[in-house]
């Protein structure tokens, strides 16, 4: 089944014929002028880190510890919570065939994963909404599957990359699938959206009918991204059949 990232990282005739300003230069521009810092402490990747399991693990107690409103030293004192939490994240990644001492974090690794998920923690904090949801469902459109978000936060959608370099227009294309599934499956819209680096500390936010205005050349929301997902549909279905 073909997922966002294929979609975002692949079709580059759409998205040029969609988004054409979407380019390597708007993307240096974007990195420069749109990134602030937003944590506290940034987290250089150590020695010997599994970055993925990670990563997602990070994300993923992020998501219990809010949800449970817990701290992490009770969360990782559950250890059965901990390591299913862990194996969830396993198979997510790897699939259901792993090893089950593949499952053991080193001290560095869970570290890692602590310091992550502080950070996850604090954004959703200075972000100051009551509104938070985790790994928000969007509904397929046409031939698309459906899929799950990173984090909504008040009226804003945040897609979230633990990476340790500038954000790539892969990402934001991403941003931009989910968006334009919101948009013409569902009554109810984001208002602003952006992405979030808990590794690096760093944010951006910005408005998307603002945003799709300048990327697609002055065309509407509704418009773009309606157009965008039956050209994509239209072209996943042609790449499956040959």
């Amino acid at each position: 089944m073909i997922t966002e990232r294929d979609l975002a990282e692949k079709f580059s005739v759409v998205w040029k014929q969609h988004f054409p300003l979407l380019t390597s230069n708007f993307m240096r521009v974007f990195n420069e002028g749109q990134v602030e810092t937003i944590n506290t402490n940034a987290i250089p990747i150590g020695n010997n880190i599994r970055f993925d399991l990670v990563s997602e693990a990070a994300f993923n107690v992020s998501k219990t510890l809010y949800e449970q409103n817990i701290s992490w030293d009770s969360f990782s004192l559950q250890s059965n919570a901990l390591m299913k939490s862990i194996e969830l994240t396993a198979k997510s990644i790897w699939g259901p065939e792993f090893k089950a001492e593949e499952l053991l974090l080193t001290i560095e690794e869970l570290d890692e994963t602590k310091k992550i998920s502080a950070n996850i923690l604090e954004f959703i904090s200075l972000e100051a909404s009551d509104n938070v949801q985790f790994k928000p469902y969007l509904k397929g459109y046409g031939i698309l599957p459906d899929m799950i978000a990173d984090i909504s936060i008040g009226n804003t959608l945040y897609e979230v990359k633990t990476v340790n370099r500038n954000y790539k227009s892969s990402d934001l294309k991403q941003v931009l699938i989910y968006l334009a599934l919101k948009q013409v499956t569902s009554d109810s819209n984001w208002e602003f959206a952006g992405l979030y680096n808990p590794r690096k500390g760093t944010f951006c936010k910005f408005n998307i009918k603002s945003l799709v205005f300048n990327l697609s050349g002055g065309n509407t929301t509704n418009e773009t991204f309606e157009n965008f997902l039956n050209s994509l549909s239209r072209d996943v279905l042609l790449d499956a059949k040959f």
